[in-house]
C-alpha cells in the first residue's frame, strides 16, 4: 500500500477550512425558513431542561437542570 501524498495549503485555504467552517451552499441573500410549533416547543424543552454552566477553567457545558432547583 502507498502512501498518499499529503494537501499542502497555503494560507487563505487553511483560514477557510479551519476558521470559517464549510462553503454555504444556499444563496446567503435568501432568507432563511420559519422554524415549526415542533421545533419551537423542542427548543423550549431543551432550554428548560438543562443548564449552562462554567467550570473553574472557563469551559463550558450543559446540565440537566434537577427538580431540586
Amino acid at each position: 500500500m502507498t502512501k498518499q501524498p499529503r494537501e499542502r495549503l497555503d494560507a487563505t485555504a487553511w483560514l477557510a477550512r479551519h476558521l470559517l467552517g464549510p462553503a454555504q451552499v444556499s444563496d446567503p441573500r435568501r432568507t432563511g425558513r420559519d422554524t415549526t410549533e415542533a421545533e419551537q416547543e423542542r427548543e423550549g424543552a431543551l432550554h428548560d431542561g438543562f443548564e449552562r454552566v462554567r467550570d473553574a477553567s472557563g469551559r463550558v457545558y450543559l446540565v440537566a437542570r434537577g427538580d431540586d432547583a
